[in-house]
């Protein structure tokens, strides 16, 4: 920085003239002498702060770089998160269908027991009415145990055709659910994967930061430095 040759100029031809003055030798030559040596202090002072200084910002830049890194992470982490309700939501929905089904399953279950129940009680008292009955009453018979038997034989398939159809739409609503569970596992092994960028990000900022300051306090320190001498080169005057 040319302002510490300047002022180290000043204060060595202060300084040099001063010492000049008081051993009896040519003031001017003394304080030609040094301006020189102190312009030339002043040079690698403000070379030193110069140095330092860019360093900072360097630093101070890089430790900016890291912050916008550790937002960007965390922003993705939020639309993660974000992702993760939505497939929840949608899981619970499967959820609630398969209760359901299985809900419908047992109720047709109970529906049928309690028709199979009517059926054979009234098959029963048609058995107890059949014996009471004279021979020429078994034709009759014979044909309401056949009608009785067809209508077993649709109930039946009608209860097989609800279930099947319920039992499939449950195994289909276990494997969406399957298939969501596992969108959302690879959605938080995601999330981890940004969580641990970002810590590395706020490791690296803390460190750039912290050589950020220790440049700044390098670069107050050797300004602190020529100044005290230069004060005590202006002394002498």
């Amino acid at each position: 920085m040319a302002i510490f040759t300047l002022i180290g100029a000043a204060a060595g031809a202060a300084a040099g003239g001063a010492i000049a003055g008081a051993i009896g030798a040519s003031i001017v030559t003394g304080a030609v002498v040094g301006a020189v040596g102190g312009a030339i202090v002043g040079n690698v002072v403000g070379n030193k702060v110069s140095a330092a200084q860019e360093a900072a910002a360097a630093a101070t830049t890089q430790a900016e770089e890291q912050i916008t890194t550790i937002t960007e992470k965390q922003e993705e982490i939020i639309d993660v998160t974000q992702q993760v309700t939505g497939i929840q939501t949608e899981q619970i929905a499967v959820q609630q269908q398969i209760a359901e089904d299985r809900q419908q399953q047992e109720r047709l279950a109970v529906r049928r027991q309690r028709r199979s129940a009517i059926r054979e009680a009234q098959i029963v008292r048609a058995r107890q009415r059949n014996i009471a009955q004279a021979a020429g009453a078994i034709g009759s018979a014979v044909s309401g145990g056949a009608a009785s038997i067809g209508s077993q034989l649709s109930a039946a398939l009608g209860y097989s055709t609800q279930q099947s159809g319920l039992s499939e739409e449950i195994l289909q609503g276990q494997q969406t659910g399957m298939d969501l569970q596992s969108e959302i596992n690879t959605l938080y092994g995601k999330a981890n994967v940004l969580q641990t960028e970002a810590n590395i990000a706020a490791t690296k900022a803390g460190m750039y930061s912290s050589r950020a300051a220790g440049y700044t306090q390098q670069a107050s320190n050797y300004m602190g430095l020529f100044t005290n001498v230069a004060n005590t080169a202006f002394n002498f005057i």
